[in-house]
């Protein structure tokens, strides 16, 4: 009994580290975040970031689209589907960006940053 409660022990402790992973690893993947474009949203719709972090926007609509910061602080320009863009945070990055459909204003959903602590 003792052998098998030591090996069920072992497997528990590597599937937390397995999921958990050591905080130098999870410091490292919060480096780099992807910002999928849908036809009407944003996913996820809050990301929450540090300086430094860099965002991929990944277009997955059916259509073109432009991803812009707050007050055009940046663009993508033109992204076809399946096109990409990337943006690094710094001092100036604004916490809210839009998607605007095409080169037109008719179709724009909003996204968020945030500089907090995610939720658990």
């Amino acid at each position: 009994m003792p052998n098998i409660f030591r090996k069920g022990s072992f497997a528990f402790i590597a599937f937390t580290i397995a999921i958990g992973g050591s905080p130098a690893v999870a410091q490292s993947l919060v480096n780099s975040q992807t910002i999928l474009i849908l036809d009407e949203a944003f996913f996820p719709a809050v990301s929450y970031v540090r300086l430094g972090d860099k965002l991929t926007f990944i277009n997955q609509s059916d259509d073109t689209r432009i991803v812009e910061g707050a007050n055009k602080v940046w663009t993508s320009g033109g992204l076809a589907t399946g096109g990409t863009f990337v943006y690094v945070v710094d001092e100036k990055t604004p916490l809210e960006f839009t998607s605007i459909f095409g080169n037109e204003a008719g179709l724009v959903y909003q996204g968020t940053l945030s500089f907090d602590d995610p939720p658990l």
